[in-house]
């Protein structure tokens, strides 16, 4: 929902960003199989060309709680902290998120442009993931949420 947001924390933070649409956008399955294949290519992506290498690694992405559990036993066998930051428009009026979401173009090839239909279906099947984690409001300034991720990080990699 708030993908500006989140690809601007990543610039700031200089982390490398992997998306669902990358890879899903060529697999024609079930939903839930493609979101299965996709976390599947996103988490080798991710141990492949960032955590082997030493590097953070941000996926951006709508996960489940498996799938989490997954990626946390993953960056624990890197020695890696693993940090969930979640992105939400929480005091943005209903018309203006409708306006923002039908105003935008995505523009990645072989991929489906969203909808406000959509944003509304994924808003009511939502599943918060049970990590403790930070909550950034994509309405407030991005330093503030710069600001909160990064003393979010902070806290994560001081429990490794």
């Amino acid at each position: 929902m708030c993908t500006r947001a989140r690809t601007n924390l990543t610039q700031a933070a200089e982390g490398s960003q992997l998306t669902g649409p990358d890879v899903w956008s060529a697999i024609e399955e079930p939903v839930e199989r493609q979101r299965r294949i996709g976390w599947d290519l996103l988490s080798r992506v991710a141990e492949q060309q960032q955590l082997r290498a030493g590097r953070s690694c941000v996926v951006d992405l709508v996960a489940r709680e498996q799938v989490r559990q997954e990626w946390v036993a993953l960056a624990v066998r890197h020695g890696s902290s693993f940090a969930v930051i979640e992105c939400v428009c929480i005091d943005i009026d209903i018309d203006i998120h409708r306006h923002r979401v039908q105003g935008r173009r995505r523009g990645i090839p072989g991929w489906y442009e969203l909808s406000w239909e959509h944003v509304e279906r994924r808003r009511q099947r939502y599943e918060p993931l049970s990590e403790p984690k930070v909550i950034i409001d994509a309405v407030n300034p991005p330093e503030q949420n710069l600001d909160l991720v990064k003393r979010h990080l902070a806290d994560v990699g001081g429990r490794r």
